[in-house]
């Protein structure tokens, strides 16, 4: 099976907790690593050069001509539509899906803190705790960004928490506050991964329904649905996150400066994100 990630150091973390997944039910896996828009342009921030699939494009573009089998993403990264042809093949064990505000722990901060992050939902979500923060954009991996703020150019900077863990990183030398989902909304499907393939090729389908977790699946579903619904991406300031707790749902949303806490049941899941929709946009 030949399986399509991005390069970075996180993606490629991730691409290898798939391929153990699968080589454990004795398939024998190639990665084949693909470079994306994205990857290409690290100094414009997301919503400049444009949100819409950014991170996965070139990826779908490799399943649809044959060159790959399946390909793995943060969940995060993915638009509200994928290409035509396509499908999540399962949804393997979610990471922490909370914002972390990574400092030094021996700093000096100027008055007004500079905090990197090119995100419009975190900018949204931090300026709200802090008024007085000055946001500047910031790109690359998370070995870079932490370099930079080791270089002065930022005060803090806003990481994923699952990104973090799954890279396994040592955090000496800095002081790390994240955030509950309540604080500081994720953007829909933080921590969870999304493993693609095509739509028509029912035997790879079947197999990664083998490395599926149901329970990450449910929420993956949900905040897809609700996200799908508002038709939202990247260069907006957009949160959604679901808490399953056995059939109980509840959702945190965020939508350009309203924010809203619903529960339901999952069963309810169609007509929570209907009124979900109708209270941001009727």
């Amino acid at each position: 099976m030949i399986l399509a990630t991005r390069g970075s150091a996180l993606a490629l973390s991730q691409a290898d907790i798939v391929k153990k997944k699968l080589e454990a039910l004795g398939i024998s896996v190639q990665l084949l690593v693909v470079s994306t828009k994205g990857d290409r342009d690290r100094l414009g921030a997301l919503k400049e050069i444009g949100g819409n699939g950014l991170f996965i494009r070139e990826l779908e573009k490799k399943l649809l001509n044959g060159e790959a089998d399946v390909a793995v993403h943060s969940g995060k990264d993915l638009p509200y539509m994928l290409a035509e042809g396509l499908c999540i093949g399962c949804v393997p064990d979610a990471a922490d899906p909370r914002d972390c505000l990574i400092r030094l722990r021996k700093r000096t901060e100027r008055p007004q803190p500079v905090i990197g992050t090119g995100s419009p939902r975190r900018m949204a979500e931090y300026a709200a705790r802090n008024p007085e923060a000055v946001f500047r954009n910031i790109r690359g991996n998370i070995d870079t960004r932490l370099k930079k703020l080791e270089a002065g150019e930022y005060d803090g900077i806003i990481l994923a928490a699952g990104g973090m863990e799954r890279l396994s990183l040592s955090m000496d030398g800095y002081e790390s506050r994240c955030f509950s989902v309540e604080e500081m909304i994720p953007a829909p499907c933080q921590g969870l991964l999304a493993v693609e393939c095509r739509e028509r090729d029912s035997a790879t389908r079947k197999l990664l329904q083998k490395i599926n977790d149901a329970e990450a699946a449910k929420r993956f579903v949900a905040e897809r649905m609700l996200f799908r619904r508002l038709k939202a991406d990247c260069t907006k300031a957009i949160g959604i996150h679901a808490v399953l707790t056995g059939n109980d749902l509840t959702f945190y949303v965020l939508s350009e400066g309203k924010r809203l806490a619903r529960k339901g049941t999952y069963q309810q899941l169609p007509a929570l994100c209907e009124e979900i929709y109708g209270e941001l946009y009727g």
